[in-house]
């Protein structure tokens, strides 16, 4: 019988609060991103994305070790309604459109009852695939993409303005925008994101595949992805990377390449750390 093999793992907090979670099971692994909180939180002083990436990540095991041939619809109903019950317990009140409501990423890959490879994936997370025939690929696209974009491209219009500004400056005359952003979060203008109602769940991407050719996958959060965003490397040439280096070692030389451009001028971005985190493995048995 086919069975996840994990190779390594990393969960590595980009700021004083770790807002990414990780998780496996004997048929699954999935990575968590909580968007960072931007104001008080209903449920944990410290951040509501840290609670929703804990709530998600306890329920995902659950399931997953109880029930792992469970449908995806009900797979997903089912981690919906826990979240939506932890949140009626923590915050007193039940979870509306309305509120400021936490949300975050979530990239899911499992083994189904025929053997096939199941992908999950909602916002800005990903799950990438090397095959052995030499090919690697990605799953998983948002539109909070090119709204990022967006804010960065302010970001620089700001420093061209203001040249004076540290970084910490442009990042706080930007906060609006990401809360402008954040506003569109689970509408139709916007982009689709795991939060406590049930808006997102008919917007989760799902791919199916035979894993039979399947070498190696990494589950990633937008942190560790950095290492393909600030072209440090290539697809491919990471999943080579990670048997020789591993998960730690990769993320360290990632946190380098973030302090050594402390102001973000060769790497423009927003945070100048990011929680990372990875989930890297093979299919055995």
């Amino acid at each position: 019988m086919m069975t996840i093999q994990v190779l390594g793992a990393a969960c590595r907090q980009g700021s004083p609060v770790n807002d990414d979670a990780i998780g496996h099971t004997a048929s699954a692994a999935w990575v968590l991103d909580g968007a960072t909180s931007l104001g008080p939180g209903l449920v944990d002083p410290q951040s509501d994305a840290r609670w929703l990436a804990q709530s998600a990540n306890g329920h995902l095991q659950r399931l997953l070790e109880e029930s792992p041939g469970l449908p995806t619809d009900a797979l997903l109903r089912a981690l919906q309604q826990g979240i939506a019950d932890d949140f009626r317990r923590d915050a007193g009140i039940a979870a509306t459109p309305g509120l400021d409501l936490p949300s975050a990423c979530l990239s899911l890959l499992r083994l189904l009852p025929d053997g096939t490879l199941e992908l999950l994936n909602l916002c800005d997370s990903r799950i990438h695939l090397a095959w052995d025939d030499g090919r690697a690929e990605s799953f998983g696209d948002t539109p909070l993409d090119e709204l990022d974009r967006q804010s960065v491209e302010r970001l620089l219009a700001l420093r061209e303005q203001h040249p004076h500004w540290s970084h910490g400056e442009l990042f706080q005359a930007s906060r609006e925008w990401v809360r402008r952003n954040r506003a569109l979060a689970n509408t139709a203008q916007g982009y689709w994101v795991l939060d406590p109602t049930d808006r997102w769940l008919a917007h989760v991407q799902r791919r199916v595949v035979d894993p039979a050719r399947l070498r190696a996958f990494m589950l990633v959060t937008d942190g560790f992805d950095r290492l393909l965003e600030f072209r440090r490397y290539g697809l491919l040439e990471l999943f080579e990377a990670l048997p020789l280096r591993g998960v730690e070692a990769l993320i360290d030389e990632l946190r380098r390449i973030e302090a050594a451009d402390g102001q973000a001028l060769e790497h423009p971005r927003l945070k100048i750390h990011d929680d990372a985190s990875v989930v890297w493995g093979a299919l055995g048995g």
